[in-house]
């Protein structure tokens, strides 16, 4: 166990999701938001190789006048909505034209329309028959249109930003003759044949591609899909930095507390979230005095909210099916985390093919696992070590 974490590789960049404005359509300023490990970074750093991706597919959609589907996944916590709002802020300053939509948009013209804030109201053409008639009634004092008609109807950029991806194949999943439309929608942008540069920008839990694999997509080119980690350790000091002094009001070297909370954070920004709001809160009540004691304060509530974290994403477990989960991840002892089909055999052994296979896919939803290298593991080293000392000690 501990020879698997200490070799373990941050991935590169840093976002986090901190208590920020919230941000209507990734860019209108909106209503303060409590959701403290939502929406966009208010001190971003880093993700420089991700966003870089991005900026290169961005650019060649421009050229091409084509387009493509840009994929983020990650464990909960790890920053994949912050970084979609950053992608999206940055588009949106090069003039793409950003709109964030559900998942039924991908087949609704209706609730496409609605997307666009009904600014288009295009004519019914020839080229409606390739994306399918409306799975929806269109609103009474505007025509019947298609999918294509929408995507179509202009000449501008177009990033589409869809956010809990996962849930294509789950409750939000097409059914009947929408099956065919989204399949229809998300192969042509895929493969940029809309016209028209267009980019679907999707961020998602690790069961994202899946959901995606079911309506077609099989294959993402490589930069094209991101399977998101940990902060850079460069990158998390510098967003521990900012809060502490800006919002903070720390009074000389912040170094050593940074130094604290980083032995805690292992880079995910869930947990650096965890660590800062009651940073925060001591820094008030010493007038931005870094005290030994108030550290020791600070260390205290971040591993609790810490531990909250963790049996919130397990409620969905009982006691003896954590207990089995974690007899499959002790053994990791290497930096490609253990195959699933060691992770399915343990859990078959107690609870059978169909059982296991349905645990093994809520633990991917519900954050318990992740990708890793070319295995699953925990997503980070304190939620290893919890699960283990928790349900196997």
């Amino acid at each position: 166990m501990r020879k698997f974490w200490s070799s373990r590789k941050r991935s590169r960049g840093s976002l986090l999701n901190p208590l920020s404005d919230h941000v209507a359509d990734f860019g209108v300023p909106g209503p303060a938001s409590e959701a403290w490990d939502r929406g966009p970074a208010k001190y971003f750093h880093g993700r420089t190789v991700i966003l870089g991706q991005f900026a290169e597919r961005s650019h060649q959609a421009a050229r091409q006048n084509a387009g493509t589907i840009f994929l983020v996944q990650g464990a909960p916590g790890a920053g994949k909505t912050a970084l979609l709002a950053e992608c999206a802020k940055r588009a949106q300053g090069i003039g793409w034209l950003v709109v964030k939509i559900h998942p039924q948009t991908l087949w609704d013209p209706h609730l496409l329309r609605k997307s666009l804030d009904g600014r288009r109201k295009p004519a019914v053409t020839g080229a409606s028959a390739k994306l399918g008639v409306a799975t929806a009634a269109a609103t009474a004092d505007l025509p019947p249109v298609t999918m294509l008609d929408l995507l179509t109807d202009s000449n501008d950029r177009l990033l589409l930003v869809l956010d809990e991806a996962q849930r294509l194949g789950q409750a939000a999943a097409p059914v009947g003759e929408a099956v065919a439309t989204a399949s229809m929608v998300l192969t042509s942008i895929h493969n940029g044949e809309i016209g028209r540069p267009v980019i679907l920008l999707a961020g998602g839990l690790g069961t994202s591609q899946h959901a995606f694999e079911k309506l077609g997509i099989s294959r993402f080119e490589g930069d094209c899909l991101v399977n998101l980690g940990g902060l850079d350790p460069e990158a998390e000091r510098a967003v521990l930095y900012d809060w502490l002094t800006k919002d903070g009001g720390a009074q000389g070297d912040p170094g050593p507390w940074i130094d604290a909370i980083t032995k805690e954070t292992y880079g995910w920004p869930q947990h650096i979230l965890s660590y800062v709001k009651p940073a925060l809160v001591q820094l008030h009540e010493d007038t931005g005095q870094m005290t030994t004691s108030g550290l020791d304060v600070v260390l205290s509530q971040g591993r609790a909210r810490r531990a909250a974290y963790y049996k919130g994403r397990t409620d969905a477990f009982d006691t003896p099916e954590l207990q089995h989960m974690a007899e499959a991840l002790i053994q990791v002892t290497t930096a490609d985390g253990v195959s699933k089909k060691h992770i399915l055999a343990s859990l078959t052994r107690h609870y059978g093919p169909d059982e296991a296979t349905r645990l093994f896919d809520q633990a991917l939803h519900k954050g318990v696992l992740s990708r890793h290298g070319k295995g699953y593991a925990a997503p980070i080293p304190s939620m290893h070590n919890w699960l283990v000392s928790e349900y196997l000690n």
